[in-house]
């Protein structure tokens, strides 16, 4: 039987996998990475809203009731940390930096409720600056955005490649944790042995580890592509606007005459508004599609074109200008109490994971991996906060309080 040998096995090539991979070939380790037939590393990131994000997606007012000031302050700065340390920590070593743009990150509110939870947060200390506008708060710090995903695809596949990291282009369908080491079986026949293996492929995490079948919940959302040509004007790109309490993600950014919009949610329009459910190999109905297409056009873009000063003056002009290219639907997980899951996911200490940063996994994958290289190097992290450790589901004294 074919069997391989390895120091650490990353089971996933998203973002926070191939981060992981990108910081451990740099401690001279054998690092294997585990990904379906037919796919490439970083994959996912090609359907994305392509932003590096400073905060969560949620307003940080949710963590706040529910968690307390100290665990929505953590979560906040989990974001902005891995923002700081993709930007000037990753991209170097890949040789990327260029590809990237710092753009000024708002949030919106479009209801009076909405409204209320932005004030709330900026006096809470989350980061947000008031604007001239009411409903229109600045984040502290930038997102930033990524002009060709596709060459940043090629960086990371470069980089690994060359730093002898091994693709390993299978499916897990079992793994076993002892003492000294973990056994995979791959899908087609391989085993696997390695002293650590960390899983980063979201919702499949379950079927590996069956005790968090209840606990890992599937999210489904939105993404559409619009490609604009507009009237010429003074507008600054990049930028990136989240609003309707991060149901609703935006970024927009130029290349040439040519401005490419990118929007994920509203999800409240898709089935179940996207909560515990897997849309992604669901057929949907075309009326949702087009209804999502309508809110974007009578209030995404309404908003726009008035903060942008950009005069439509009616929808033929509206429809000659701005076209959707493409739109898909997403799955995500996130865990039943909404707060992330990072740490110590098997028994024995050998199993290492990470999953649950709704719509930022990418800024909060940066800093997760490496707080998780740290786990692996050190057996500890100052940066992993208790509240995250997967041992919250499973110890008796906490999973009253929390479930």
């Amino acid at each position: 039987m074919n069997q391989k040998e390895f120091d650490v096995v990353i089971v996933g090539a998203g973002p926070f996998s191939c981060f992981c991979a990108i910081l451990l070939a740099q401690q001279t380790l054998r690092v294997g990475l585990i990904y379906p037939q037919n796919t490439q590393p970083m994959e996912s990131f090609l359907h994305s809203v392509n932003a590096c994000w400073p905060s969560l997606n949620d307003p940080p007012t949710r963590a706040h009731a529910a968690h307390g000031h100290q665990v929505a302050l953590y979560l906040q700065e989990f974001c902005n940390k891995g923002t700081m340390f993709f930007y000037n920590n990753i991209l170097p070593l890949i040789e990327d930096k260029s590809n990237w743009l710092a753009s000024e990150c708002y949030r919106v509110g479009l209801k009076d409720f909405e409204v209320d939870e932005l004030h709330q947060a900026s006096a809470l200390g989350f980061g947000l600056e008031k604007t001239n506008k009411n409903n229109i708060f600045k984040e502290t710090n930038s997102a930033y955005i990524c002009l060709d995903k596709k060459l940043f695809q090629k960086k990371i596949i470069q980089f690994l490649q060359k730093n002898n990291v091994t693709f390993i282009q299978s499916e897990v369908i079992n793994i076993s944790e002892t003492q000294n080491n973990c056994n995979l079986t791959l899908a087609n026949g391989q085993q696997t042995n390695t002293e650590i293996v960390i899983l980063g492929n979201s919702l499949n995490i379950s079927k590996l580890l069956s005790r968090y079948n209840n606990i890992l919940v599937p999210m489904s959302d939105c993404l559409y592509d619009y490609e604009a040509i507009l009237p010429k004007t003074n507008i600054k790109f990049p930028f990136s606007y989240r609003m309707s309490n991060g149901h609703i993600s935006l970024v927009a950014y130029s290349i040439l005459e040519k401005i490419f919009i990118k929007i994920s949610g509203p999800r409240f329009l898709l089935p179940g508004a996207g909560a515990g459910i897997n849309l992604e190999n669901v057929l949907i109905e075309d009326k949702v599609f087009n209804s999502i297409e309508k809110y974007h056009k009578d209030i995404i873009f309404k908003f726009l074109m008035d903060e942008l000063k950009i005069e439509i003056k009616n929808n033929f002009i509206y429809e000659k200008s701005i076209k959707c290219v493409e739109k898909r639907i997403l799955a995500d997980c996130y865990p039943c109490d909404e707060l992330p899951i990072l740490g110590e996911f098997g028994k024995l200490g050998r199993i290492l994971g990470n999953t649950g940063w709704l719509a930022t996994g990418f800024s909060a994958g940066a800093w997760a991996a490496n707080i998780v290289c740290d786990l692996v190097l050190h057996e500890k992290s100052s940066d992993l906060h208790s509240r995250l450790q997967p041992r919250r589901f499973f110890s008796s004294f906490i999973k009253s309080n929390i479930l």
